[in-house]
Protein backbone atom coordinates (compact mmCIF):
# COMPACT_ATOMS: atom_id res chain seq x y z
CA UNK A 1 0.00 0.00 0.00
CA UNK A 2 1.13 3.53 -0.84
CA UNK A 3 -0.53 6.91 -0.69
CA UNK A 4 -0.82 6.79 -4.49
CA UNK A 5 -2.58 3.43 -4.41
CA UNK A 6 -5.06 4.70 -1.82
CA UNK A 7 -5.93 7.64 -4.10
CA UNK A 8 -6.39 5.27 -7.04
CA UNK A 9 -8.71 3.02 -5.03
CA UNK A 10 -11.04 5.81 -3.93
CA UNK A 11 -13.89 6.42 -6.33
CA UNK A 12 -15.81 9.66 -5.96
CA UNK A 13 -19.54 9.50 -5.37
CA UNK A 14 -21.39 11.59 -7.95
CA UNK A 15 -23.93 13.90 -6.35
CA UNK A 16 -26.17 16.78 -7.36
CA UNK A 17 -26.45 20.25 -5.86
CA UNK A 18 -29.70 22.02 -6.74
CA UNK A 19 -29.91 25.78 -6.25
CA UNK A 20 -33.48 27.04 -5.93
CA UNK A 21 -34.65 30.48 -7.07
CA UNK A 22 -31.22 32.11 -7.16
CA UNK A 23 -31.26 35.90 -7.25
CA UNK A 24 -27.49 36.35 -7.60
CA UNK A 25 -25.92 34.84 -10.76
CA UNK A 26 -22.43 35.59 -9.42
CA UNK A 27 -23.09 33.42 -6.37
CA UNK A 28 -24.25 30.58 -8.60
CA UNK A 29 -21.10 30.86 -10.73
CA UNK A 30 -18.90 30.84 -7.63
CA UNK A 31 -20.52 27.60 -6.45
CA UNK A 32 -20.29 26.06 -9.94
CA UNK A 33 -16.60 26.95 -10.15
CA UNK A 34 -15.99 25.32 -6.79
CA UNK A 35 -17.56 22.02 -7.83
CA UNK A 36 -16.40 21.95 -11.44
CA UNK A 37 -13.42 19.70 -10.65
CA UNK A 38 -15.48 17.37 -8.45
CA UNK A 39 -18.10 14.75 -9.11
CA UNK A 40 -20.88 17.15 -8.12
CA UNK A 41 -23.23 18.55 -10.75
CA UNK A 42 -24.84 21.94 -10.06
CA UNK A 43 -28.38 22.60 -11.27
CA UNK A 44 -30.83 25.46 -10.92
CA UNK A 45 -34.53 25.04 -10.27
CA UNK A 46 -37.59 26.77 -8.83
CA UNK A 47 -39.60 25.95 -5.72
CA UNK A 48 -42.71 28.14 -5.43
CA UNK A 49 -43.35 27.14 -1.83
CA UNK A 50 -39.74 27.21 -0.67
CA UNK A 51 -37.21 29.90 0.24
CA UNK A 52 -35.19 31.78 -2.38
CA UNK A 53 -31.42 31.41 -2.71
CA UNK A 54 -31.34 27.94 -1.18
CA UNK A 55 -29.10 24.98 -2.12
CA UNK A 56 -29.84 21.30 -1.53
CA UNK A 57 -27.34 18.46 -1.95
CA UNK A 58 -28.75 15.08 -2.83
CA UNK A 59 -27.52 11.65 -3.90
CA UNK A 60 -29.82 9.88 -6.38
CA UNK A 61 -32.78 11.80 -4.96
CA UNK A 62 -31.85 11.27 -1.31
CA UNK A 63 -31.50 14.48 0.71
CA UNK A 64 -28.06 14.96 2.25
CA UNK A 65 -27.70 18.59 3.33
CA UNK A 66 -28.81 22.14 2.62
CA UNK A 67 -27.52 25.70 2.98
CA UNK A 68 -28.53 29.19 2.00
CA UNK A 69 -26.72 30.31 -1.13
CA UNK A 70 -24.86 33.24 0.42
CA UNK A 71 -23.37 31.08 3.19
CA UNK A 72 -22.26 28.55 0.60
CA UNK A 73 -20.84 31.24 -1.67
CA UNK A 74 -18.76 32.71 1.13
CA UNK A 75 -17.39 29.30 2.05
CA UNK A 76 -16.26 28.49 -1.48
CA UNK A 77 -15.01 31.91 -2.60
CA UNK A 78 -11.75 31.71 -0.63
CA UNK A 79 -12.10 35.18 0.80
CA UNK A 80 -9.03 36.52 2.55
CA UNK A 81 -10.83 36.55 5.88
CA UNK A 82 -11.31 32.80 5.71
CA UNK A 83 -7.83 31.93 4.61
CA UNK A 84 -6.14 34.22 7.11
CA UNK A 85 -8.26 33.16 10.09
CA UNK A 86 -6.31 31.67 12.96
CA UNK A 87 -9.36 31.19 15.16
CA UNK A 88 -10.74 27.94 13.80
CA UNK A 89 -14.02 28.49 15.59
CA UNK A 90 -14.69 31.36 13.18
CA UNK A 91 -14.25 29.30 10.00
CA UNK A 92 -17.76 28.50 8.70
CA UNK A 93 -18.22 25.13 7.01
CA UNK A 94 -21.72 24.59 5.59
CA UNK A 95 -23.16 21.11 6.00
CA UNK A 96 -23.30 20.84 2.20
CA UNK A 97 -19.49 20.84 2.02
CA UNK A 98 -19.21 18.35 4.88
CA UNK A 99 -21.36 15.86 2.96
CA UNK A 100 -19.40 15.98 -0.28
CA UNK A 101 -17.19 12.98 0.42
CA UNK A 102 -15.76 10.71 -0.55
CA UNK A 103 -15.12 13.48 -3.05
CA UNK A 104 -12.37 13.19 -5.63
CA UNK A 105 -10.93 16.21 -7.39
CA UNK A 106 -8.77 16.47 -10.47
CA UNK A 107 -7.29 19.95 -10.27
CA UNK A 108 -7.06 21.76 -6.95
CA UNK A 109 -4.80 24.76 -6.62
CA UNK A 110 -3.05 25.75 -3.44
CA UNK A 111 -5.90 27.98 -2.20
CA UNK A 112 -8.46 25.19 -2.42
CA UNK A 113 -6.09 22.77 -0.71
CA UNK A 114 -5.64 25.24 2.15
CA UNK A 115 -9.39 25.58 2.64
CA UNK A 116 -9.93 21.82 2.51
CA UNK A 117 -7.13 21.37 5.06
CA UNK A 118 -8.75 23.94 7.34
CA UNK A 119 -11.89 21.84 7.42
CA UNK A 120 -9.97 18.82 8.77
CA UNK A 121 -8.00 20.99 11.20
CA UNK A 122 -11.24 22.55 12.44
CA UNK A 123 -12.65 19.05 13.12
CA UNK A 124 -9.62 18.33 15.29
CA UNK A 125 -9.93 21.66 17.11
CA UNK A 126 -13.59 21.01 17.89
CA UNK A 127 -12.98 17.42 19.01
CA UNK A 128 -10.41 18.46 21.60
CA UNK A 129 -8.45 15.21 21.42
CA UNK A 130 -7.19 12.52 19.06
CA UNK A 131 -4.32 12.66 16.57
CA UNK A 132 -3.82 14.98 13.61
CA UNK A 133 -1.39 13.80 10.93
CA UNK A 134 -0.29 16.47 8.44
CA UNK A 135 2.05 16.22 5.46
CA UNK A 136 3.72 19.50 4.54
CA UNK A 137 5.96 18.14 1.75
CA UNK A 138 8.76 20.19 3.33
CA UNK A 139 8.94 20.76 7.08
CA UNK A 140 9.86 24.39 6.44
CA UNK A 141 6.25 24.89 5.30
CA UNK A 142 5.10 23.75 8.73
CA UNK A 143 6.80 26.81 10.19
CA UNK A 144 4.20 29.06 8.53
CA UNK A 145 1.38 27.04 10.12
CA UNK A 146 2.94 26.79 13.57
CA UNK A 147 0.59 29.15 15.38
CA UNK A 148 -2.50 27.44 14.01
CA UNK A 149 -1.27 23.96 14.98
CA UNK A 150 -0.23 25.20 18.40
CA UNK A 151 -3.82 26.29 18.95
CA UNK A 152 -5.11 22.88 17.87
CA UNK A 153 -2.63 21.21 20.22
CA UNK A 154 -3.80 23.43 23.09
CA UNK A 155 -7.16 21.64 22.74
CA UNK A 156 -5.51 18.30 23.58
CA UNK A 157 -4.77 17.07 20.05
CA UNK A 158 -1.50 15.25 19.34
CA UNK A 159 0.18 16.53 16.17
CA UNK A 160 2.24 14.42 13.74
CA UNK A 161 4.11 16.42 11.07
CA UNK A 162 5.65 14.85 7.95
CA UNK A 163 8.03 16.40 5.45
CA UNK A 164 11.49 16.69 3.99
CA UNK A 165 13.83 17.72 6.84
CA UNK A 166 14.73 21.22 5.65
CA UNK A 167 13.73 22.74 9.02
CA UNK A 168 13.81 21.52 12.62
CA UNK A 169 10.57 22.31 14.49
CA UNK A 170 10.79 23.18 18.19
CA UNK A 171 10.89 20.23 20.56
CA UNK A 172 7.47 20.39 22.21
CA UNK A 173 5.54 17.58 23.95
CA UNK A 174 2.51 17.73 21.65
CA UNK A 175 4.48 17.22 18.41
CA UNK A 176 5.95 14.15 16.74
CA UNK A 177 8.06 14.89 13.66
CA UNK A 178 8.40 12.34 10.85
CA UNK A 179 11.24 13.66 8.71
CA UNK A 180 11.56 11.81 5.40
CA UNK A 181 12.97 12.29 1.92
CA UNK A 182 10.65 9.65 0.41
CA UNK A 183 9.11 10.65 -2.89
CA UNK A 184 5.52 10.19 -1.67
CA UNK A 185 6.17 12.59 1.19
CA UNK A 186 7.65 15.15 -1.21
CA UNK A 187 4.71 14.84 -3.61
CA UNK A 188 1.79 14.42 -1.19
CA UNK A 189 -0.36 16.89 0.72
CA UNK A 190 -2.40 15.22 3.42
CA UNK A 191 -4.25 16.00 6.63
CA UNK A 192 -5.75 13.05 8.49
CA UNK A 193 -7.59 13.15 11.80
CA UNK A 194 -8.00 10.14 14.10
CA UNK A 195 -10.90 11.35 16.21
CA UNK A 196 -11.66 10.25 19.78
CA UNK A 197 -15.38 10.15 18.98
CA UNK A 198 -15.48 8.21 15.67
CA UNK A 199 -15.57 11.31 13.47
CA UNK A 200 -12.45 10.54 11.47
CA UNK A 201 -11.70 12.53 8.32
CA UNK A 202 -8.86 12.96 5.87
CA UNK A 203 -7.64 14.90 2.87
CA UNK A 204 -5.09 13.21 0.60
CA UNK A 205 -3.69 14.50 -2.69
CA UNK A 206 -0.64 14.33 -4.91
CA UNK A 207 0.99 17.23 -6.69
CA UNK A 208 0.53 16.53 -10.41
CA UNK A 209 1.82 19.93 -11.58
CA UNK A 210 3.47 22.73 -9.58
CA UNK A 211 0.81 23.79 -7.04
CA UNK A 212 -1.86 21.63 -8.72
CA UNK A 213 -3.19 18.59 -6.83
CA UNK A 214 -5.29 15.50 -7.51
CA UNK A 215 -6.85 13.45 -4.73
CA UNK A 216 -9.82 13.24 -2.40
CA UNK A 217 -11.21 14.04 1.01
CA UNK A 218 -13.34 11.65 3.01
CA UNK A 219 -15.25 11.01 6.22
CA UNK A 220 -15.18 7.24 5.67
CA UNK A 221 -13.50 5.68 8.72
CA UNK A 222 -12.17 2.76 6.68
CA UNK A 223 -10.43 4.97 4.15
CA UNK A 224 -9.08 7.27 6.86
CA UNK A 225 -7.82 4.16 8.63
CA UNK A 226 -5.97 3.08 5.48
CA UNK A 227 -4.27 6.47 5.18
CA UNK A 228 -3.24 6.69 8.84
CA UNK A 229 -2.34 3.01 8.97
CA UNK A 230 0.05 3.43 6.07
CA UNK A 231 1.64 6.51 7.62
CA UNK A 232 2.11 4.83 11.00
CA UNK A 233 3.53 1.64 9.52
CA UNK A 234 5.88 3.37 7.09
CA UNK A 235 7.10 6.40 9.01
CA UNK A 236 6.84 5.33 12.65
Amino acid sequence: MTLSSIIEDVTGEERTLTIYDASDPEAVRAVENHFIVQRVSVEESTAPDGPDDFAVLHDDGEFLAAADLETLRRAVSFEAGLLDATDLAEVPTPEVLKHVGNTTFTSYGKRRMILASREIEECAWRAGGGELHSGFQKLSLFRHQWELYERVADRGVSIHAYGVPDWSPPDVPWLTVHASDDEEIRRSWFVGFDSPDDRDCALLAEECEPNEFEGFWTYDEGIVGDVLGHLRATYA
